[in-house]
């Protein structure tokens, strides 16, 4: 029986009831889904971007079994297998996560509200923004986060993708296959954090000109971006800039049930327990992935697996079997 305070009394409205509630439907929670379903947990994943950082991706060439493959079709094949196992898909906006009164949580979206007696982080992170004069007023006329999702609207363009890990070197192959004119693929350091193979592509096209030590200041247009100004002084006429410098944590609903952090980012032991009983996490929002350049499918797919086995411990452990 569920057991609500008056004030959640007050607020509720249908509640549909599971074992595990996974909040994420990147490749960390899609992955808990498939391992808790086909342990024969009645599993609910909620999330509202699709594929997370993945199903941004134009090309996965280094996930294993697939020579190349886009982000959204991998998500479609985890998602399509978890549905297959009985894991119920939810796209949705989660508003607020709580413990109910006895030690389940209640997750309420605005697809509705569902009680899990435990619960699966896997809510990765966003794309961090420039934060420099004009950023705003162009977005979605010039300014864009995704490389990969806007090449195609660039072709024959002039384009600046700044970052120097591997979400920018994608973007700016991605950007130079579709046929951008020219792309200045921007670091503001002396040298490129991303792995040397799309360096060595980058290097290989006429179309791409890396520039090291450069720092964006200023984003100039009327109706889209024309002009983009460096702390150096000099400035390129564009008519595009793709910010691809990084994610920030989606921690949001981690702080809400009081779940430490480290680092900004969700600690998890070594079988991905949070210091909450019944709140477990996996991918990139956790504390386990330190390096940047470890963010990849296949340690998010990793630690997601032993969160879902460590989630079905805790439920045959915890609450007898219905």
């Amino acid at each position: 029986m569920l057991i609500l305070s008056p004030k959640e009394e007050e607020e509720s409205t249908e509640i549909q009831e599971f074992e595990l509630g996974i909040i994420g439907l990147g490749p960390a929670g899609l992955t808990s889904a498939i391992y808790a379903s086909r342990a024969g947990i009645n599993v609910v994943c909620i999330g509202r971007d699709y594929g997370g950082q993945m199903g941004l991706a134009l090309e996965i060439e280094n996930y294993p079994g697939f020579e190349n493959i886009s982000g959204i079709e991998l998500t479609d094949k985890m998602k399509d297998q978890a549905e297959k196992f009985g894991t119920t898909i939810v796209f949705g906006e989660v508003d607020k996560a709580e413990k109910t009164a006895d030690n389940r949580f209640l997750i309420k979206t605005d697809m509705g509200n569902y009680l899990v007696k435990a619960l699966i982080l896997a809510t990765g992170g966003r794309h961090m923004e420039l934060n420099v004069p004009g950023e705003k007023d162009f977005v979605g006329k010039g300014v864009s986060y995704c490389a990969t999702c806007d090449a195609a609207f660039f072709k024959e363009k002039t384009v600046i993708v700044v970052g120097s890990g591997d979400a920018a070197a994608t973007g700016t192959l991605a950007l130079s296959s579709v046929g951008a004119k020219k792309i200045f693929w921007v670091s503001r350091s002396d040298y490129l954090k991303c792995e040397k193979i799309y360096i060595d592509r980058a290097n290989a096209k006429e179309n791409i000109e890396i520039l090291y030590n450069k720092q964006v200041t200023e984003i100039k247009g009327t109706n889209t971006v024309e002009e983009v100004l460096f702390q150096d002084g000099t400035s390129l006429n564009v008519d595009g800039i793709f910010a691809e410098i990084g994610a920030i944590p989606n921690i949001e609903i981690a702080e809400m049930l009081g779940v430490e952090l480290e680092n900004g980012l969700i600690k998890i032991d070594d079988d991905c327990n949070t210091n909450v009983s019944g709140i477990f996490s996996a991918g990139d929002v956790t504390s386990k992935i330190k390096n940047p350049l470890s963010r990849q499918v296949t340690t998010s797919v990793g630690l997601a697996t032993i969160a879902a086995l460590t989630a079905a411990e805790y439920l045959e452990a915890r609450f007898t079997t219905q």
